[in-house]
């Protein structure tokens, strides 16, 4: 072992000397010094700058950074505090590089939005787009609240991602809880990043902003008039929607469908967006509806406001064959007596009533022995009289057309509209609760237990119709002078009255009136007046005047069509809008359910002062 030492060295030796290596001896070369490797740190320093916006800014919000993500602010996680411009920062210390988190903002809420939250959709969705349960507590429905920041009881709260530099407003709760759903849903990570990315182009869209990311809102934006309206728009259909749809990006799909709509509602409707929709208008749910079917959502209606095919089968049935099994209520306001009307299913009976002196007075219209007579309508389209139930004069009907709540169908013979305007009313809600309270005590309606839906239809007639008996009409021939502007009160008695004329008619020509005493004792005041018809001709309009109160609604006018030298007796069926008679009620309702119309009926009866 130690002889192969020494040989070694020796031959060392040589291969130096060989290298012209010097005689003097070998410098020891000190072996490099490699430092020990740098501790790991155990803590990394993280700093959170953003700003707060909602209505302008926040100040004085609990801002804290969800480390958890259990959606609360712990007392352990980082907290700060918004100054009065929104703005914050929050420091503190972990040992992960790359934390993940949410952000939180609560604050005491002094500006709480006056909107009111309408009633949510309730409906037969389509199974894969929308949650059928109709299970949903008030919990439930607190904690999915998807737009709408401030929580209830003057407390405000936003949520935001770590995704956008610390800001926290609207928008950003908006896709928070989109991001909730992703979840619940368990999409995967790139389905999420696609869906939020669909998201943000969708709110691109439809909030006004600055910059190329519309998750930055500044306070001064958020409380702009074009931002704040759109937020409610956003939160109206929100409130609508609740959580029945569960297509994750839906509530945002159809307020980007219908947002230009909305805005047109509102403004036909001369109101500002707030009291417009504070009013939970039905135009909007319409439009809701309508937009969620021609996106794919439901195939039937969604509300039960709204009139399905059963429900307009009933319509039709009761109110448009009069001729069949007419089932209906009519009731005129306190003014004109109460008068009401009740057609219980017999074509040829209806009772007729009103209210004197707190008492109740009805009786049977049995037009059973009244003959028919044919008539024929003026239509300006084809320019003739037309008889609607023969099928040669070159006249076809028109067909039904629904559109919402409205039924449109024609003046038969003519081609003049006639829109019924439907509310369709549950028995149990508040809306049909006041308005049977506000019926007549004497008719004791709220005894009744009416059918589970009622409908109160409003009629609107756009123009006037003119008719007459098809062959028999009666004439009078015109005065000499053959100009209908020359008319005279004493030529309105010869013609119409001239068994009393001249000496038992009282004539005043100023005011274009006459009184007969068409009974004993009984003097009857008519007033006349010239009209223009529908096709442009002159008409005598006569009314009587001056009749008891409880008459003055079924108190009809005559009318008299003048033609040439001839003067035709006809009928004017006005027109008018839905307002001429809103306060009139006007119900129909599904009659054999529980055999209501004869329940009705028997009801009235029984209200009648014994005889």
């Amino acid at each position: 072992m130690f002889k192969h030492k020494i040989e070694l060295l020796l031959l060392s030796s040589l291969l130096l000397s060989g290298c012209g290596g010097s005689d003097s001896p070998a410098e020891e070369v000190e072996p490099p010094v490699v430092p020990p490797p740098a501790p790991t740190p155990t803590e990394f320093e993280h700093k959170i700058e953003g700003t707060i916006a909602y209505l302008g800014a926040v100040a004085g919000a609990d801002i804290c950074v969800d480390l958890d993500m259990n959606k609360r602010c712990d007392e352990t996680e980082p907290q700060s505090s918004s100054e009065t411009d929104g703005s914050y920062q929050i420091n503190w210390n972990s040992n992960t590089e790359n934390p993940q988190y949410y952000l939180i903002a609560n604050w005491t809420d002094t500006q709480t939005s006056t909107l009111a939250t309408p009633a949510p959709l309730a409906s037969q969705f389509k199974a894969n787009a929308l949650n059928l349960s109709s299970s949903n507590t008030d919990d439930d429905n607190t904690q999915h609240q998807r737009l709408n920041a401030v929580i209830g009881n003057g407390i405000g709260q936003l949520f935001s991602l770590q995704d956008h530099s610390g800001a926290i407003n609207a928008l950003t709760h908006i896709e928070f809880q989109r991001y909730e759903m992703m979840l619940e849903q368990a999409l995967s990570s790139s389905e999420i990043l696609l869906k939020k990315q669909e998201l943000a182009l969708i709110l691109d869209s439809l909030y006004p902003h600055s910059g190329s990311n519309v998750y930055q809102v500044s306070a001064e934006q958020s409380e702009a008039i074009e931002f704040v309206d759109t937020q409610r728009l956003h939160s109206h259909l929100t409130a609508l929607i609740n959580d029945n749809l569960t297509a994750i990006l839906g509530i945002d799909e159809l307020f980007s469908s219908s947002k230009a709509g909305l805005i047109a509602l509102s403004e036909e409707s001369g109101l500002s967006l707030e009291s417009y929709l504070n009013s939970d208008p039905i135009d909007v749910r319409f439009l809701v509806n309508n937009t969620l079917i021609a996106q794919g959502y439901i195939d039937t209606p969604f509300d039960e406001k709204i009139m399905s095919e059963v429900d307009w089968q009933v319509l039709q049935t009761n109110i448009m064959n009069d001729d069949l099994t007419p089932n209906k209520f009519t009731l005129a306001p306190v003014h004109l007596n109460s008068f009401f009307s009740l057609d219980y299913g017999n074509p040829d009976l209806t009772l007729l009533g009103f209210i004197n002196d707190n008492q109740i007075t009805a009786s049977i219209a049995d037009s059973s022995s009244v003959q028919e007579t044919p008539l024929e309508c003026w239509n300006g389209q084809l320019e003739k009289w037309i008889n609607g139930n023969r099928n040669d004069q070159g006249y076809q009907p028109n067909a039904l057309a629904f559109n919402n709540n409205t039924l449109t169908t024609h003046y038969d013979g003519t081609n003049v509209p006639i829109h019924f305007s439907i509310e369709k009313h549950h028995r149990d809600s508040e809306q049909w609760q006041a308005i049977i309270s506000a019926t007549p005590e004497e008719l004791k309606l709220d005894q009744l237990v009416w059918p589970e839906y009622i409908y109160r239809y409003h009629i609107e007639q756009t123009q006037d119709v003119m008719c007459r008996v098809e062959t028999d009409f009666l004439t009078w021939d015109m005065p000499i002078h053959n100009d209908p502007e020359q008319l005279t009160t004493a030529d309105i008695a010869r013609l119409f009255w001239p068994a009393f004329y001249p000496d038992e008619v009282v004539i005043d020509e100023e005011n274009q009136r006459l009184s007969v005493e068409l009974t004993l004792g009984n003097l009857s005041t008519f007033e006349w007046s010239l009209q223009t018809s529908p096709n442009d001709l002159s008409v005598i309009h006569i009314l009587e005047v001056d009749v008891p109160q409880e008459l003055d609604a079924i108190i009809l006018p005559d009318d008299y069509l003048i033609e040439g030298d001839k003067i035709i007796e006809i009928e004017i069926n006005p027109a008018n809008s839905f307002d001429d008679m809103n306060d009139y009620l006007q119900l129909t309702y599904d009659a054999e359910e529980e055999s209501f119309s004869q329940r009705i009926y028997a009801h009235i009866i029984s209200l009648l002062p014994s005889r």
